[in-house]
């Protein structure tokens, strides 16, 4: 094996997409581009990680010193709960934006897949264990579909996700017929899902759980370090051995999972399924990835800068509720946060460039 395969420098940066025309002759492990993406971009990952999370603790403090209530135990949990399912979708994101793709159906498909939760539960008397079973099979259905149409087709994920918003929020209006369903909370279900224990919420422990997989799955497998590989060089990637179709494959099963996971622990927090849930989802769950750091260009993100994405648009929503404000005053205020946090890393990745 060569000296670039046990972790010296090569002659040309891997990350500005060259790679030694030792690849090719597989003089290299194909495992070895996926480890050395993560070991060349984790400095600037864990500063940017800082960066954010500085940024996060400066708006707890602002909201705290001007709102009397903001610091209370009853809000601070109410922000976490009211942003775990965005967390847990996100987790999904994340994985899509370091390979270089984005799905814009999460929103739509989650709100399909609560009708379908209350259809076989409600409908057919089907126990909701195994209807969120079957929720998250269907789940993951639809990601599968979008992969397929991404990686045979050759069609842009942004067009094809797009296109699938429109389609699954139509189709859960039709299936419902634009109406809600109702479902009986009566089960361990229902307590796993929309209870508490020692006063904190399942829908919080439940994203940590998959915010902690998640970045297990990213930072120490095999299949994470193919997707930081697919997503900073594709071709290079494939010139290595790596399927990155196939890579891709799984990713969007995993998010489309992820919002048949989410769909059923709605369902058990609210106890009704409403055709029009997740309106809007997506913006969230992007934003929440963005400002976490990922990149849309792909190779870079963590799980931990998503999750504190994800608390920081808590932050946001909660204090600006909180001062008064609608819910749409405080999504403005998370899109101008996007707009500033993209644009300030663009342009410290330009100056690093320069030097």
């Amino acid at each position: 094996m060569t000296d670039l395969a046990k972790g010296a420098e090569p002659a040309k940066d891997f990350t500005d997409g060259v790679i030694s025309t030792a690849l090719a002759r597989d003089e290299i492990d194909p495992d070895e581009i996926g480890r050395q993406k993560p070991q060349k971009i984790g400095r600037w990952l864990r500063s940017r990680n800082m960066t954010v999370g500085i940024a996060g603790v400066f708006l707890f403090v602002l909201f705290s010193l001007i709102t009397n209530t903001f610091l209370t135990m009853f809000n601070l949990v109410n922000m976490v709960r009211n942003v775990s399912l965005i967390g847990t979708v996100a987790v999904g994101m994340t994985l899509l934006f370091i390979a270089g793709e984005v799905d814009l159906s999460v929103g739509s498909v989650l709100g399909f897949l609560t009708i379908v939760f209350g259809g076989l539960t409600v409908g057919i008397g089907i126990d909701p264990w195994l209807t969120a079973l079957l929720v998250i099979l269907c789940g993951i259905g639809t990601g599968l579909l979008n992969g397929l149409i991404r990686t045979k087709l050759n069609i842009p994920s942004f067009i094809v996700t797009l296109a699938m918003l429109t389609a699954y929020r139509s189709l859960a209006l039709i299936v419902s017929g634009d109406r809600p369903v109702s479902v009986d909370p009566t089960g361990t279900f229902y307590v796993v899902t929309g209870g508490t224990i020692f006063h904190i919420p399942f829908l919080i422990l439940w994203m940590l759980a998959v915010t902690f997989v998640g970045g297990l799955v990213l930072s120490r497998t095999r299949f994470g370090y193919h997707v930081y590989a697919t997503g900073g060089n594709l071709e290079a990637s494939r010139d290595a051995g790596i399927n990155t179709d196939q890579i891709k494959l799984a990713i969007f099963a995993i998010t489309g999972g992820l919002c048949g996971l989410a769909a059923a622990l709605l369902v058990g927090y609210l106890h009704v399924a409403e055709p029009t849930t997740g309106t809007g989802l997506e913006f969230l769950v992007i934003g929440a990835v963005v400002v976490g750091g990922a990149e849309l260009t792909g190779g870079r993100g963590t799980m931990v800068g998503t999750l504190i994405g994800t608390l920081i648009i808590a932050i946001i929503t909660g204090g600006m509720v909180l001062l008064g404000y609608s819910q749409g005053v405080a999504d403005i205020a998370t899109g101008i946060l996007i707009i500033v946090v993209g644009t300030i890393d663009l342009l410290l990745r330009h100056a690093g460039a320069r030097r």
